[in-house]
């Protein structure tokens, strides 16, 4: 898995004011492409971002066990349902079960 460029991710999430950023403990935690601390820094990032561009925003973050497994990504639906939008920072797989919920 690899992360988008910052400048594209700030392009599609530039109208929203309820961000979640969600990692993976599993794949990508180990490839240290979207674990908690991926999620961390990406979600520092975005807050930066809007903060010098003069937007208010709320940034959450989440790490969850595995988001390939639909019973994890059950766990926090309502979580998922208060943000504007969703980044996941999982794999491809992980991402596609994500957008099934």
């Amino acid at each position: 898995a690899e992360r988008k460029p910052f400048d594209e991710i700030k392009e599609m999430i530039k109208d929203k004011k309820n961000i979640m950023v969600i990692g993976c403990g599993t794949c990508v935690t180990i490839n240290q492409t979207g674990g908690e601390k991926e999620v961390a820094i990406l979600a520092s990032e975005l807050r930066i971002a809007k903060k010098l561009d003069g937007d208010s925003v709320n940034v959450k973050q989440l790490t969850i066990q595995r988001q390939c497994e639909r019973e994890f990504v059950e766990e926090i639906s309502q979580k998922i349902e208060q943000a504007d939008v969703v980044l996941s920072m999982a794999c491809g797989v992980g991402v596609q079960t994500m957008a099934e919920i």
